[in-house]
């Protein structure tokens, strides 16, 4: 299937989740299930054993980045739309009374230590956490369309912060997981499902390999975005 006509599907299955019912099930599990899916991720062995864990930077996600922390791991996040690159959160530098505290998106956060790509940091991300409007049992994702976390998972792989067994929990209303959905070659595929009620392991068991298309990176974006910017300067992946 070309990535045009996967395009126009996925369009009509956002405006199918964001319409009637659907959409009124997706704004009630925003609204008061973001407890019941950190505890649920905090059970998965993935969880367990991982020392790195991104997590997407919104209200939902912040019970996630608490329990992180209070894990005893290190708490990755992006800045807005990654104009700023990443920010992490080290717990073995935070008294145990305030990770509750520090585990805040919002800037300034003294315990976030901006992580300083021209001088050559680097972390090792266990775990990717991310939003989606649907998910499907073979490992697809239906996000909000704006390609926005596919750039970042790109992004981290280009700057070698994924290895082979990062694993990516896509969470999700239960009301929207489906058998499949199509997916183009630069779409981010899940290897777990956490929705309210259950963790599903997807059939997806592949590394996390999504190239940037330098070729639809307008200038503007290149300019204000500090990651591509880096990568493209320095990294010298202009033909990725």
């Amino acid at each position: 299937m070309e990535n045009h006509q996967i395009c126009a599907i996925k369009n009509a299955l956002r405006e199918q989740f964001c319409s009637g019912i659907q959409a009124t099930a997706h704004e009630a599990f925003l609204n008061s299930c973001a407890g019941k899916v950190a505890e649920r991720l905090r059970r998965l062995v993935v969880y367990r054993n991982a020392s790195c864990v991104l997590v997407p930077p919104t209200a939902f996600f912040r019970q996630i980045g608490v329990n992180v922390l209070l894990d005893g791991k290190n708490l990755v996040f992006a800045s807005p739309k990654m104009h700023q690159g990443f920010y992490l959160v080290n717990p073995q530098r935070i008294p145990r009374p305030q990770r509750t505290a520090a585990a805040s998106f919002r800037s300034p956060n003294p315990w976030a230590h901006r992580i300083a790509l021209r001088a050559g940091e680097k972390v090792r991300v266990d775990v990717m956490v991310m939003p989606c409007l649907a998910a499907s049992r073979d490992g697809g994702r239906l996000g909000d369309g704006s390609g926005l976390m596919d750039l970042q998972v790109a992004c981290l792989a280009t700057l070698g912060w994924l290895h082979a067994r990062t694993a990516v929990l896509g969470v999700v209303p239960e009301a929207h997981v489906v058998d499949t959905l199509p997916m183009k070659p630069t779409d981010v595929f899940l290897h777990w499902i956490i929705t309210e009620q259950r963790s599903l392991q997807t059939t997806w068991h592949g590394p996390v390999q999504v190239p940037i298309v330098w070729d639809v990176v307008d200038k503007k974006t290149l300019r204000r975005n500090e990651v591509l910017f880096f990568l493209k300067k320095h990294k010298g992946m202009a033909s990725t």
